[in-house]
């Protein structure tokens, strides 16, 4: 049994250690925003979250509305790193030739034809323990996208930022996902990730999950003054920027 666990394990991280950063690039730049993609009906997130607690998987893994916001230049890919303070995370183009293949794992997938799972968007640090997902949990997975033409809709998410509700905005180019609770000025406009738990023996949906959201003014991306946010140096510029644009307190910045 515990040689067949070491099995699951290593072909689990095979399919999720996707690194061909070209296509993933290409693929990124093919992806429908997400207001472009149909809705998701509840039962079939029921049915997952099912799935993902049945093969234990709902601890590391979860759901994503598959969608892209831009297009990203040659030779890069949308690469993610976490802050505190408030919590988030910072997506933005990068370039391949800067990227530490051993710090870096796949974040968000979408499932192509031969059941190859391909990234499209990655996440700073390494990939987390996958030991306790269950053996038959990607087949089953695979096969309920296939059977209900879920392929271009939904897509399979590393997890790791945050179990609360986060907001993702978007800027120039590049994306910043925040807690719920750290922001003002905007609106949820759609869910784009969905994550699961177990209660009293039953799978459920969780309450926290990440949106897409615009700002209050109607602009779909965050502006300051009519015009979109400077080139961003590192996070403290980042963070000074949203407070320019009403979306995070000083307060909060200085948390």
């Amino acid at each position: 049994m515990a040689v067949r666990k070491t099995i699951t394990h290593q072909a689990l991280d095979k399919a999720l250690q996707d690194h061909n950063f070209q296509e993933t690039r290409d693929l990124y730049n093919t992806l429908p925003d997400d207001h472009s993609q149909p809705n998701v009906a509840d039962n079939h997130i029921q049915n997952l979250a099912a799935i993902f607690v049945r093969h234990s998987a709902h601890d590391v893994l979860g759901v994503h509305l598959i969608h892209g916001h831009f297009q990203i230049p040659e030779d890069t890919v949308l690469l993610g790193n976490n802050f505190e303070k408030p919590e988030g995370r910072w997506a933005k183009p990068t370039k391949v030739d800067t990227i530490d293949l051993g710090m870096v794992h796949g974040h968000v997938f979408v499932l192509k034809d031969g059941g190859v799972f391909r990234a499209y968007e990655y996440q700073g640090g390494s990939l987390p323990d996958l030991s306790g997902v269950g053996k038959d949990f990607l087949p089953e997975f695979v096969d309920y996208l296939r059977a209900n033409g879920l392929t271009n809709l939904l897509g399979l998410q590393v997890l790791g930022c945050s179990s609360t509700s986060m907001s993702e905005l978007i800027l120039e180019g590049e994306t910043v996902m925040l807690d719920d609770s750290a922001i003002m000025g905007c609106e949820r406009s759609r869910t784009t990730g969905w994550r699961f738990e177990m209660v009293d023996g039953k799978p459920r949906v969780c309450k926290g999950q990440e949106s897409h959201s615009n700002m209050t003014s109607g602009n779909h991306k965050v502006f300051i003054d009519g015009k979109p946010l400077p080139r961003l140096e590192n996070v403290d510029h980042l963070k000074q920027q949203l407070v320019e644009a009403g979306i995070l307190s000083v307060a909060v910045k200085g948390s």
